[in-house]
């Protein structure tokens, strides 16, 4: 398995039922919320808030599993909807993940838990009010009942070989532009084209390095991480992650937009054409390239590039264009400048980055690390379940207050003793505190004795210890 989905967004709208004395619709199907969220007004005058709101929505509830796993979920009784990485579920990582039809099947198992009905492709219907843009390009005119999906990650591992090849692979990539698209880099170890708001994103990125970065841990520490076969395995093959993050107008575009037009094939279809044009821009006959081999006309442009100049001005704009098309053959794209933390590198080694299957221990590895999670955290949960029921012991002993007698002469204070006894009689051991044998009123031959025993665990002072009171 090549290619898999990291993350989904996909909803479902229900039919209700009509109620005939209000004239209403109701929903039939269970609501699924955290709460409403809202907006109340103040009356200027008196300062209170009015009762009516002016608006209110539901919040998704957050769905938590193991190693710090979350899918969101949502119905208002008449809209299902899932958002999540939901094929991370209780897993530790995700170096590998699941297809579409297995990400599909996850989302309907967790539907099943709150009675919700599974998502479906419905029936083809002709679209009766196409906008403008769906006449204009052809599309979006055949539409399905079912389920729609809103965005969409797909997800590709690359083999370099080793961790130096995965840091040249991405050093070279942060030197490509995409068209009509903007490139960003913020580190070393990844390189972003697009935004969140665009119509996709690109990201590309090593994926060990990313796996010990904070917010990336999922709830275990470094030393678990890196001991881990998986974190060893990427960083020993090398492994750069290429994640295509698809939004809902380029799923529209590509007819992928309903559940029943959409399939695994034409998901890798449509990966490809965005990631296939970057990753093989380089001369297959090119292995390594060294400035003085360069043409002379070009060579210039390239050695001002790789400090860290912006070549744009320094000539015309048809030069420029010019030395950009023949520069690509080559790996480099002058479009953009370097990131200010970019090395200087007069030798660019091209590396071959291959498709990483998935190795055959990696699902039962998976499986191994939740059972193993899921007894730490039974175990966890016991011991403040015990930490608890001990709490609440100490609290009923404590609900009448020991009266506290301080070290001193208590045989000539009568008082003082009285208030020393009551105490000693009041005083009941906790269920669960076997830590001290029994005391046995009846072996005390004195109150100075008595509280001894109770302060030392029941030992005379003639048996040992160092007591600190001594009788008169």
């Amino acid at each position: 398995m090549r290619y898999f989905i990291d993350y989904i967004n996909i909803s479902q709208r229900h039919p209700g039922r009509l109620n005939p004395e209000t004239g209403e619709v109701e929903p039939v199907l269970p609501i699924v919320d955290s709460g409403v969220v809202g907006k109340w007004g103040r009356d200027m005058e008196t300062g209170e808030l009015v009762e009516d709101a002016e608006w209110g929505n539901t919040s998704k509830l957050a769905i938590r599993g193991s190693f710090d796993s979350l899918v969101m979920v949502k119905s208002d009784g008449f809209t299902v909807r899932i958002e999540g990485n939901v094929g991370r579920m209780d897993r530790a990582d995700n170096l590998y993940n699941l297809d579409l039809d297995a990400t599909i099947a996850k989302c309907n198992e967790i539907l099943g838990r709150y009675r919700l009905p599974p998502f479906s492709k419905g029936e083809r219907v002709i679209n009766s009010h196409p906008s403008t843009y769906d006449l204009e390009h052809g599309v979006n005119l055949i539409q399905w009942t079912g389920a729609t999906i809103s965005e969409l990650h797909v997800t590709q591992n690359l083999a370099t070989g080793s961790e130096d090849n995965a840091t040249a692979f991405v050093r070279w990539l942060s030197t490509q532009s995409m068209s009509n698209i903007k490139r960003s880099r913020h580190s070393p170890e990844a390189c972003t084209w697009g935004s969140e708001g665009g119509r996709y994103k690109l990201t590309a990125y090593i994926k060990h390095i990313e796996m010990l970065a904070p917010g990336h841990m999922h709830g275990r520490s470094k030393t678990e991480i890196k001991t881990d076969p998986v974190f060893q395995f990427a960083r020993e093959n090398g492994v750069v992650r290429v994640e295509l993050k698809a939004k809902r107008l380029l799923l529209r575009d590509a007819g992928l937009r309903y559940l029943g037009d959409i399939t695994m094939e034409k998901v890798v279809q449509l990966y490809a054409s965005k990631v296939d044009p970057l990753l093989n821009r380089v001369r297959e006959d090119i292995t390594r390239l060294d400035i003085e081999g360069l043409p002379s006309k070009i060579r210039m442009t390239a050695a001002c590039y790789l400090r860290g100049e912006d070549v744009r001005p320094l000539m015309s704009k048809s030069a420029f264009y010019r030395h950009a098309k023949q520069l690509r053959e080559y790996g480099i794209d002058i479009s953009e400048p370097l990131a200010k933390f970019e090395k200087v590198n007069h030798v660019i080694k091209v590396i071959e980055a291959k498709p990483l299957e998935c190795p055959e221990w990696y699902w039962a590895h998976q499986q191994r690390l939740y059972v193993d999670r899921v007894r730490k955290e039974t175990a966890e949960s016991l011991r403040k379940v015990e930490q608890l029921e001990r709490m609440a012991a100490v609290a009923a002993n404590e609900q009448a207050p020991v009266l506290m007698v301080s070290n001193g002469n208590v045989i000539d204070d009568p008082d003082r003793l009285a208030a020393f006894t009551q105490a000693l009689g009041d005083y009941k051991v906790p269920a669960r505190d076997t830590s001290a044998p029994p005391l046995e009123s009846a072996q005390f031959s004195s109150p100075s004795q008595s509280y001894y025993q109770a302060s030392r665990g029941g030992r005379q002072p003639g048996e040992g210890g160092h007591g600190h009171l001594r009788q008169r």
